[in-house]
């Protein structure tokens, strides 16, 4: 019995030995595995922290990353939201400031010269007193005042501005200085063809603006210069009918219309299909003006007919005047009517044209030659172009107004 007991005991103290050693193998063996899982699971949880937290134990959540592993991470981060925030709101803002910026100011209405007649045309529709100083520097600018036709027809929209504004217009007057020497003759003009009561106080109020221009001031102040309304259609008629154009498209006004209908008397009418200075005039040697006043006739009629097609309202006033005009005048009104009506006025200016070559052709046998038969000619219905394009006649104010080129004789009028 007492072999047994020890053999029992000694049993027992090698079965105390084996366990142990055998809880320590099983725990080292299963440590790592568990070190590397949680290094795995420590990357992720930077770069997605809501979804690995509820998905890792809560046992595996509590070793946190190191701090310089954290320091290192977050640079990337905070720097791809800073560009990110830099781009959206920023960049577009800055872009529309230039924008707003660089956006057109009413000065572009006068950038070319096509914008220029077209803000002109459309006045009386928007009319804004206040832009006209800017709108004659362009027209300075463009070197409309350096040619005598369309001198004359800015010259009549400057006075019918000037006329058709009691209170403002001696305040726009200032604003069109300063303006050189020569074009300050369109300045002067337009202040007395203003027909304002006051144009006399105003051109000598504006007189020391334009000290080298005080001769013709002073003709206009002495009445050896005629108004707009006074200007003789005889002689060299035709920038003053330009002139009247400039005033109407200003104001809408029907008596500048009205003074054109007189040059009528010296344009050829429908029926005359050998136009003959013979049915007008005595002859030749008698009336050495016979050049210009056909010319002056063919433009008046030429443009009235072209007005009337883009102004339906001047249609009535040739009506309401034709019963109360005089045969010579009447009868070639008659003709604008008709030919307005059906948009004929391109046959208008062609039966002018025929009418002043018959003329040049009778000039040359007249002691002048064809000198001044050609300088009537090149005035013709060709100057009309400034006075046309004002109801946006385009393709006629493209060769004489945008691309800056007159025709040189009325022989070009046939083209």
């Amino acid at each position: 019995m007492r072999i047994h007991a020890l053999i029992a005991l000694a049993s027992i103290g090698v079965l105390g030995l084996v366990v142990p050693c055998a809880a320590q193998t099983a725990t080292s063996s299963a440590e790592p595995p568990q070190t590397v899982s949680v290094a795995k699971q420590s990357a992720p949880q930077l770069l997605g922290p809501p979804q690995d937290e509820a998905a890792i134990p809560a046992a595996q959540q509590a070793p946190s990353p190191p701090p310089q592993a954290a320091l290192v991470a977050s640079p990337p981060t905070e720097v791809k939201v800073e560009t990110y925030a830099t781009m959206r709101p920023a960049l577009p803002m800055t872009v529309n400031q230039d924008q707003a910026q660089a956006a057109p100011v009413p000065q572009d209405e006068f950038a070319t010269v096509d914008r220029l007649m077209d803000w002109v045309t459309n006045y009386r529709s928007h009319k804004n007193p206040s832009r006209v100083p800017a709108a004659v520097h362009a027209m300075q600018g463009f070197g409309l005042f350096a040619n005598e036709e369309k001198a004359w027809f800015c010259t009549g929209f400057i006075a019918g501005v000037l006329g058709s504004n009691p209170k403002d217009g001696p305040s726009l007057i200032p604003r069109m200085f300063p303006m050189p020497d020569k074009e300050q003759a369109v300045i002067i003009r337009a202040i007395a063809y203003s027909g304002r009561p006051d144009w006399r106080e105003l051109l000598e109020k504006n007189s020391s603006r334009m000290p080298l221009r005080r001769p013709l001031i002073d003709d206009f102040l002495a009445g050896k210069r005629p108004t707009l309304m006074e200007l003789p259609l005889d002689d060299g008629g035709s920038p003053g009918i330009y002139a009247l154009w400039g005033y109407y498209v200003a104001t809408g006004q029907y008596q500048p219309v009205v003074r054109i209908m007189e040059a009528l008397r010296w344009s050829k009418n429908k029926e005359d299909s050998g136009f003959s200075f013979r049915k007008v005039f005595s002859g030749w040697g008698h009336d050495p003006s016979a050049v210009e006043k056909i010319t002056t006739g063919g433009t008046a009629k030429w443009t009235l007919a072209s007005y009337a097609e883009r102004d339906r309202e001047l249609l009535n006033l040739y009506r309401a005047e034709y019963a109360h005009q005089p045969p010579e005048i009447a009868k070639p009104l008659k003709d604008v009517i008709e030919a307005a009506e059906i948009f004929e006025s391109e046959t208008v200016r062609k039966d002018q044209f025929g009418a002043i070559d018959d003329a040049q052709k009778q000039q040359m046998t007249n002691e002048a030659g064809m000198t001044k038969g050609a300088t009537a000619g090149s005035i013709a219905i060709a100057t009309g172009c400034v006075a046309a394009s004002a109801l946006g006649q385009a393709y006629i104010a493209l060769p004489c107004v945008i691309g800056g080129a007159l025709y040189t004789g009325a022989v070009k009028l046939a083209h």
